[in-house]
């Protein structure tokens, strides 16, 4: 792969940073990948390589790429964590053993005075980046360089990942909830629009390798001050799988000016919501839904909304408005596989709080879920992408 061309424009509310990928040992055409900034006083003199190798040397690894080459010069401390990231991967499998070479060019970048950082945070309407900005402000102190300041969402990731499909409405629609979020935090919101997700994927690759990397490459193209990124972890640490964005693995995606930090691993999911209940505009704001259309934030019928209705049931919440009603009925399961994944321990904390309030019909059903998820694992098939 060649990254190659980088520039840098402003656009009229903004800026945009482009290069041209070329594939060489697979036939894919040449892209132009792109990261705009709105939201944000950058200056558009230079683009960021960081920004690109973090995007592209996931996909040159997942396509068997023997080599990046960059006309630019990352910093140093990417390009090694790059490989360590792949070292990594290739413990987990799935990805070829031997990491592309990573080659290149011009004058190394001159940091300055990174060490006055600013605290920013990945942010997209869910429960684990609401809940990271909210124990983060819990913990530190308005000029504390680990304070969050800034929140960044990026339209192309879960919204606009497909080119077929830009969904404008459902953008605007996310971004409103967040700002309401972001006001009442004092933070600002910093916005990412990047086509990455439209070069060449695999199955299952973004959930399982790629998501962190591509996260810290909006941060390297957008954030336009030296940061501790927060990316809000999905899992806890008792019920970690290999995916990608992991406590071993993000910190790897850091350079001089833009440290990554994996957050909030040693709480479980039901734990950060119980805790977020403390900020109604939050439980208010959620964004769940990685399948919604128009401008509805959750279809509200999907496994993911199913359960996040299932956890504010348990924490106390019985209604919200962009979810509803948290008791689901029985019939609403009907159209979920039988078998949940490794999300089955997030059941299993339910059951209790549930049989708590009288649900027990409903607390069988997950049970007998639970049970076909484990007699499932038990013959050692791979972890399901549904």
């Amino acid at each position: 792969m060649i990254i190659r061309d980088l520039d840098s424009a402003k656009i009229p509310d903004g800026h945009r940073m482009s290069a041209n990928i070329d594939w060489e040992d697979n036939e894919f055409s040449t892209a132009t990948l792109y990261f705009e900034c709105r939201g944000a006083d950058v200056s558009a003199d230079a683009p960021s390589p960081e920004a690109f190798l973090a995007g592209c040397f996931p996909l040159a690894t997942a396509h068997g790429e023997a080599r990046v080459r960059i006309e630019g010069a990352p910093s140093a401390m990417l390009v090694d964590g790059l490989q360590t990231a792949h070292a990594l991967w290739a413990s987990w499998g799935g990805v070829p053993a031997i990491s592309p070479i990573i080659e290149t060019g011009g004058r190394p970048t001159k940091y300055g005075r990174v060490w006055r950082k600013r605290g920013a945070v990945s942010i997209s309407g869910g429960v684990d980046g609401f809940h990271t900005l909210m124990r983060n402000h819990r913990l530190y102190r308005r000029g504390d360089p680990a304070y969050v300041q800034a929140g960044l969402f990026v339209h192309g990731f879960d919204i606009g990942k497909r080119a077929r499909a830009p969904e404008e409405d459902q953008s605007e629609m996310a971004l409103g909830l967040i700002r309401s979020v972001a006001a009442e935090a004092d933070i600002n919101v910093l916005t990412c629009r990047t086509n990455l997700r439209h070069l060449p994927e695999k199955p299952g690759f973004w959930t399982y390798r790629q998501n962190a990397a591509a996260l810290a490459a909006a941060a390297y193209a957008v954030i336009p001050f030296p940061a501790y990124f927060y990316i809000a972890s999905t899992y806890d640490f008792s019920h970690m799988v290999p995916m990608g964005s992991h406590p071993a693995l993000d910190i790897h995606y850091s350079d001089q000016r833009i440290t990554v930090l994996h957050d909030g691993a040693r709480l479980t999911r039901l734990e950060k919501i119980r805790e977020l209940t403390a900020w109604p505009t939050a439980i208010s704001s959620l964004r769940v839904c990685p399948g919604a259309a128009g401008t509805e934030p959750n279809c509200k019928r999907c496994e993911k909304c199913l359960r996040t209705r299932l956890e504010l049931l348990a924490a106390g919440v019985d209604q919200s408005p962009t979810l509803g009603a948290s008791l689901t009925p029985i019939d609403e399961w009907e159209a979920i596989p039988p078998t949940i994944g490794h999300r089955a321990f997030m059941y299993e904390e339910l059951l209790e709080p549930l049989r708590a309030r009288g649900l027990d019909t409903l607390s069988r059903m997950l049970e007998r879920r639970i049970a076909a998820y484990k007699s499932w694992s038990a013959t050692g098939a791979p972890w399901p992408t549904h």
